[in-house]
């Protein structure tokens, strides 16, 4: 990870406390001027309430005249609810929500990203100024003035806080999203139940073993781990980053070559990540060389960097291209150094790569996936109707590749499939951001890929990113897990769980059962590199539907498929 210098650091300070003291200063200074009205529009029906009747309602929980039909079909606990919701700063409401989501300054870096700039464009579409005009500079400047007041960012500070006289909410606009999350809904739960019931069945017809009984891969490893860092440099590409190295410490002892597996982080992760770190260990106690680089562009640092206001992005826009080329330049490096430091043990003609989220996207484009550039333009067009596949988090980050158009080497490169890499012979890919590729893209992948998925997983969503990519492959080694209750990261999974299921068994299993998934997780990735990479026939029974039927447990459970019907 990159450090910053004294230089830079007092560059941050410095930024940090002239944005923050300018915001204050705005707040003192501005007129007397924000919504005093909330326009509910339906084509040529509107309904007006006035902010005064939610003011009331939030402070002393009286319902007047003004606010009564809104509150008709409303159960009274809701209604108390929703008066605390209405004053509560955000980071009250959920604990999992860090402190720093309402810190003015860092809102304000991410509000002016392109990613940033997207998510307004699309909320202005539903929250419009009086005026009717899209409201994404008034939502931006609300939010950052409301996050600036001394009781925090809330719902009732960010209406105070809206800078024209009325807010005025869309709500044909308003229902569609509703219809669309809701189609959303109901098309994952039909996957997942008809995956349930494919994985059931496909479970009874298989080997009558003791599926129970296999090794817990994760925990069977008794080599010593040694851990080494190295700093790379590519100068083709003037990128310098950072790998840590997992493997077996005697090496000599190793009976045949040593399988290598590389780890690329996601968005805004690190190879530091201690789920990461926890599975290269395992890895490498079962005798792998695991790789984790560090994707300078996209990574922890970056981020932290723009909330500093070192940085203008949450991330490059080419690193859908360098983050493949960082896997190639490893590869290249581990040749160049097996005989020296490795007394010439690693299998480097084929190894495998595991990705979460973008780290998913690297794996796979370095498997030999492209882009299809036409259908990304047809999903990222910002004149789109709200849809539900429109309703995706993800294509805030995927969207960017289209500012690569504007380089014809770099629109070549992510379209001819010449960042794919031969020596790649397993893409291991969790809660991949990929519906960039199409199902076109995907018809390159030759070698075995598997293609892990959430129900709950709100930034990347299953049915439109894991199920449609999968749907693309042409190899015939291809496994796709879905699981139960799984959002895209476990602390998105604690978040989504709090939320839909407070106080019940679905989040207390989760609490004690997270450690178990990982395990399997690791165990999975373990078994198909041990079949892929180094042809054990042995562990074939992992790579079944009733081993994960029979070793998942709610509400984690994890079903396996070979094949998805078409929409």
């Amino acid at each position: 990870m990159r450090s910053p210098s004294v230089s830079q650091k007092f560059t941050r300070r410095l930024l940090q406390t002239t944005a923050i003291s300018l915001l204050s200063g705005i707040v003192a200074t501005l007129p007397a001027r924000s919504a005093d009205k909330i326009y509910f529009d339906y084509g040529p029906f509107s309904r007006t309430l006035p902010v005064s009747s939610l003011e009331t309602f939030a402070e002393e929980g009286i319902v007047d005249d003004d606010l009564a039909p809104f509150f008709k079909a409303i159960p009274i606990e809701r209604q108390q609810q929703f008066q605390q919701t209405l004053t509560t700063p955000i980071t009250e409401l959920n604990s999992n929500i860090p402190a720093e989501f309402t810190d003015p300054f860092v809102l304000s870096q991410w509000l002016y990203t392109p990613i940033g700039e997207t998510v307004l464009v699309r909320s202005g579409e539903l929250i419009q100024t009086a005026g009717r005009q899209n409201g994404r500079q008034a939502i931006r400047a609300a939010i950052i003035l409301a996050a600036a007041e001394p009781d925090g960012l809330s719902l009732m500070n960010l209406i105070h806080a809206y800078p024209t006289d009325g807010m005025r909410l869309n709500l044909p606009n308003v229902l569609k999203l509703i219809n669309a999350i809701n189609i959303n809904r109901d098309i994952t739960e039909a996957l997942i139940t008809a995956a349930a019931q494919s994985s059931e069945a496909n479970a009874a017809n298989e080997p009558a073993l003791d599926y129970g009984a296999l090794p817990v891969l994760a925990e069977t490893g008794t080599l010593t781990v040694e851990q080494r860092s190295l700093m790379l440099t590519d100068p083709e590409r003037d990128r310098t980053f950072p790998v840590d190295l997992f493997f077996p410490a005697n090496l000599e002892a190793m009976p045949g070559s040593v399988p290598v597996m590389i780890f690329s982080h996601g968005y805004g992760d690190t190879r530091k990540n201690p789920q990461a770190t926890v599975a290269a260990r395992d890895m490498a106690a079962n005798g792998y060389m695991v790789v984790l680089p560090e994707h300078v562009g996209s990574n922890q640092q970056y981020q932290t960097d723009l909330e500093s206001g070192l940085n203008q992005a949450s991330f490059e826009a080419m690193e859908f291209i360098n983050r493949p080329l960082d896997i190639r330049f490893l590869l290249d490096t581990l040749e160049q150094q097996n005989a020296r430091d490795f007394q010439g043990r690693l299998q480097l003609a084929r190894v495998g790569v595991v990705g979460h989220s973008f780290g998913g996207y690297t794996t796979l484009v370095a498997a030999g996936a492209t882009v299809d550039m036409q259908h990304l333009e047809a999903q990222c067009a910002l004149e789109n109707d709200i849809t539900h596949d429109q309703v995706n988090i993800a294509l805030a980050l995927q969207c960017r590749a289209l500012e690569l158009k504007a380089s014809p080497n770099a629109l070549q490169q992510l379209t001819d499939g010449s960042l794919a890499d031969d020596r790649i012979g397993l893409a291991f890919t969790i809660s991949p951001v990929s519906s960039l590729f199409g199902e076109t893209g995907m018809r390159n992948i030759q070698v075995p890929t598997v293609i892990m998925g959430g129900a709950l997983d709100i930034a990347s969503p299953v049915a439109v990113e894991q199920v449609a990519t999968f749907r693309g492959l042409n190899t015939a080694q291809k496994y796709l897990y879905l699981a139960e209750q799984l959002s895209h990261t476990p602390e998105l999974t604690r978040v989504t769980l709090e939320v839909t299921n407070p106080n019940t068994e679905v989040l207390q299993g989760f609490n004690e059962n997270q450690d178990l998934f990982t395990d399997l997780v690791i165990t999975l990735a373990i078994a198909h590199g041990n079949v892929y990479l180094q042809e054990y026939e042995s562990y074939l029974p992992y790579l079944t539907s009733a081993y994960v039927e029979t070793v998942s447990v709610e509400p984690l459970k994890l079903h396996l498929v070979r094949s998805v019907p078409e929409d």
